[in-house]
């Protein structure tokens, strides 16, 4: 953009902005507040001068309800826009917890979907400028994705919602940073989950129509309140509020590909793949979910060829660790869990593959054990939220007895599985056994 067609996009001060909706000086403040209306400020002074982009408003108009956008343009000052950063939430990428469940969280990964042209709308920096240096920083540290970068982060954001508790960016932030803690850092479900769901739903409060506070708190009811009713109007919202966000789609999809939605889950994958051309994350999922969905073939030649361009991606040997422990290949499993674990540098996750490998050596009954072993002791101290990783590795083994002392324990807890991929191999390993079949049934949350 021009100079001169920068001036002539440009709307200067709280008075021409509400005026450009027709409404008054003290609305156009509180739509900045409450609605995350796209404006920006000018660097230092005391004033706090403002201006808005006539075409980010159209935009911002175009998803608020009730609103159009004017049907006339009216002149402002020649002066350079001085540009803001957009804020991004960028997209999720499933983890595995250390031999844990599947489908646990897709996790932010900055440098693999490029920004939808829709998602243009700068976030409003808080007024203070050591709280807005606070955000900004904050927001940086995710990007290192290294457990240290994230508690600062943590720490920092924190900092932002004491000093700043109307500020509704910053408690989504905080949420995500929380959230990604689990993944990269060293806080448990336990740990990171309650605190993120209040961030969460204060980010909502605050900032009603800012699409990514719908995203995280729909994140958090589906993987840590298991309500998927819940999950879904909050990003039915999101996609509402903003339809070209390839994350909402990739993050939805990937619910209701754990959900066993898988028609509906495809859509919404393949949606995000089209939107984001090129994202690692969004092939894997997709793949993945494809596997839920029972398309073995496509998604096994999906992730292997993703392997061999993108070995260095951890998620993808994840999801073929589990394909092939699901077809009882052990070797195989203690292979891609070996490649995850260096890549992570994951210490716990290196142990326990040690300790499955040197098993395996004695004999697949005894690697199974081992595994079994594992998933049992995260079930006693309620680091697994379901006994659906226990009930599948029991499977694999074609341990009936086990099998169903773990379905007997999840349907007296009252338990109700996501899990699509794992319920469905477990299935196929028990065609015709009506009491399996029963119990299994019970446990869909579907």
């Amino acid at each position: 953009m021009t100079s001169g067609s920068r001036a002539a996009d440009r709307i200067d001060g709280w008075k021409s902005i509400g005026a450009y909706f027709g409404r008054d000086r003290t609305t156009a403040i509180r739509w900045a507040r409450d609605r995350d209306l796209p404006v920006h400020r000018f660097p230092g002074g005391k004033t706090a001068t403002v201006y808005a982009l006539r075409h980010e408003l159209d935009l911002w108009a175009r998803g608020s309800e009730g609103l159009a956008p004017p049907a006339a343009e009216t002149g402002t000052p020649a002066i350079i826009a001085v540009s803001a950063r957009p804020g991004k939430y960028r997209a999720a990428v499933m983890g595995l917890a250390a031999f844990g469940a599947v489908g646990a969280v897709w996790l932010a990964t900055p440098w693999v979907i490029p920004p939808a042209p829709a998602e243009t709308r700068a976030i409003i920096l808080p007024r203070d400028p050591a709280t807005a240096d606070n955000f900004l920083k904050g927001r940086d540290l995710l990007a290192d994705r290294e457990a240290q970068s994230i508690e600062r982060s943590i720490e920092l954001l924190r900092s932002v919602t004491r000093r700043d508790p109307g500020y509704g960016p910053g408690y989504a932030a905080l949420a995500e940073a929380l959230i990604l803690s689990r993944e990269f850092g060293s806080r448990g479900d336990r740990q990171a989950f309650p605190e993120a769901r209040a961030a969460a739903r204060e980010a909502l409060r605050l900032s009603p129509s800012m699409a990514s506070a719908h995203r995280m708190n729909g994140f958090v009811a589906y993987w840590w309140d298991q309500d998927f009713a819940a999950a879904r109007e909050y990003f039915e919202q999101a996609i509402a509020l903003a339809p070209n966000d390839a994350t909402g789609h990739f993050w939805y999809g990937n619910i209701l590909a754990d959900h066993g939605d898988s028609a509906k889950a495809l859509q919404h994958l393949r949606q995000a793949r089209a939107m984001a051309p090129g994202s690692i994350p969004i092939q894997t999922d997709l793949a993945w979910a494809q596997w839920s969905a029972g398309q073995r073939d496509e998604a096994f030649a999906a992730l292997t060829d993703l392997a061999r361009r993108h070995p260095d991606f951890a998620v993808i040997h994840d999801c073929l660790a589990v394909m092939h422990l699901a077809e009882g290949d052990y070797v195989a499993y203690v292979a891609a869990q070996r490649r995850v674990a260096d890549l992570r540098q994951n210490a716990t996750l290196r142990r326990r593959v040690a300790l499955v490998s040197q098993a395996l050596s004695d004999s697949p009954q005894r690697a199974s054990q081992v595994l079994l072993d594992f998933a049992r002791a995260d079930d006693a101290s309620g680091e697994s939220r379901t006994r659906a990783w226990s009930a599948f590795i029991a499977s694999v083994a074609r341990d009936k007895q086990s099998l169903l002392a773990i379905l007997g324990e999840a349907e007296e807890r009252k338990e109700r599985w996501g899990d699509a991929g794992l319920l469905r191999a477990i299935r196929s390993h028990w065609v015709g056994d009506v009491d399996i079949t029963a119990r299994l049934i019970a446990m869909d949350r579907t």
